[in-house]
C-alpha cells in the first residue's frame, strides 16, 4: 500500500498545473523525476517535489530554457539560488514595467475611444479639462516632410518612451491667429503619468470629426468660427488627437479626430 504522502502523476499534475505528458517528458530528461514507481509502473511524487515543480513553472514562464533549469537543479546550492533569484528578480521587474506600460497605452486608447463615441460628430462644446501629462516633442523645423514625424519618434525613443502611446499634434496659437495654412508645430504623446510637459487646465472649445490624418482643415475652420462668433479668446495652442484611428477603424477617411483649444470670454470695451 502506497504512502499517503505520495501522489500519482494525475494528482501531481492537477495540483501543479503541469500536464501529465510534460511530467513524463521531465522525467525522461531527468528534470523532475518521480520519487518512485509502484509495482504497477505508475509514477508517484512527493509533496517535497512541489517546490521544484513550482520553480520549474515560474522559470519557464519568464523564458528560461529547460537545459538551463536542469543544470541549476542538478547542481543547486544556496549560493546559486541567491544568484539565480537575484537575476530573475531584475528580469521580472523589467517585465512588470513593460506590462504596466502596455496596460497604460491600452487604457489611454480605450478611454479616448469611449469618450469620443459619446459626442456628436462636428458638434462643438465647451469642456473644462484638468492638467494632462504629455511627452512634448521639439519644435518642428520642417513640418511639411515625413522627417518631422520620424524625428519625434526618434526623440521619444531616445528619452526611453515606448512608441505605442497615442500620438497628437499641436498647431501654435500664432498660427491659429494668422491667415497662413495651419501646420503642426510639434507632436506629443498622450500619457497617464510621467511627462516633460502638460496640457494646461482650463476651459476648451472642442470638436470631434471624421477624417484621415492631416485632413482636418475644415474642422479647424468650423471650430475657429465658433470661437469668434461666441466672443471667445484663444488662450492656447490647438491640440489634435485621433481617439479612433488604425487600431479600430479600417477606412482612414473615417478616423475620428478631436481638436481642442483653450478659450476664455473676450471682453471688448
Amino acid at each position: 500500500m502506497k504512502d499517503k504522502s505520495h501522489m500519482p502523476i494525475s494528482e501531481f499534475s492537477r495540483i501543479t498545473g503541469i500536464k501529465s505528458e510534460n511530467l513524463r517528458y521531465y522525467d525522461q530528461i531527468k528534470l523532475l523525476s518521480p520519487e518512485f514507481r509502484g509495482e504497477n509502473g505508475y509514477r508517484y511524487y512527493t509533496r517535497s517535489q512541489l517546490n521544484t515543480a513550482y520553480l520549474i513553472i515560474s522559470l519557464r514562464e519568464i523564458g528560461i530554457g529547460i537545459d538551463e533549469i536542469r543544470k541549476y537543479i542538478e547542481n543547486r546550492t544556496p549560493e546559486k539560488m541567491f544568484s539565480l533569484f537575484k537575476d530573475q528578480e531584475t528580469h521580472i521587474l523589467e517585465e512588470i514595467k513593460k506590462l504596466q506600460i502596455t496596460l497604460e497605452i491600452m487604457r489611454l486608447y480605450t478611454n479616448m475611444a469611449d469618450t469620443a463615441l459619446k459626442y456628436e460628430e462636428e458638434g462643438i462644446f465647451i469642456e473644462y479639462k484638468k492638467k494632462e501629462p504629455i511627452l512634448l516633442g521639439p519644435i518642428l523645423t520642417d513640418p511639411y516632410t515625413d522627417d518631422s514625424f520620424i524625428s519625434f519618434y526618434d526623440f521619444a525613443y531616445n528619452n526611453g518612451f515606448e512608441l505605442g502611446y497615442p500620438l497628437g499634434s499641436i498647431v501654435s496659437k500664432d498660427n491659429l491667429a494668422s491667415n497662413q495654412p495651419l501646420v503642426a508645430s510639434r507632436y506629443f504623446f498622450k500619457l497617464e503619468n510621467s511627462e516633460n510637459s502638460y496640457k494646461p487646465k482650463g476651459k476648451y472649445a472642442v470638436i470631434y470629426g471624421r477624417c484621415a490624418y492631416g485632413k482636418s482643415d475644415d474642422l479647424y475652420k468650423k471650430l475657429l468660427s465658433f470661437i469668434k462668433e461666441n466672443n471667445l479668446e484663444i488662450c492656447s495652442d490647438a491640440y489634435e488627437e485621433y481617439p479612433l484611428n488604425e487600431l479600430s477603424i479600417v477606412d482612414e477617411n473615417k478616423y475620428c479626430v478631436r481638436i481642442e483649444i483653450m478659450v476664455k470670454p473676450s471682453y471688448i470695451e
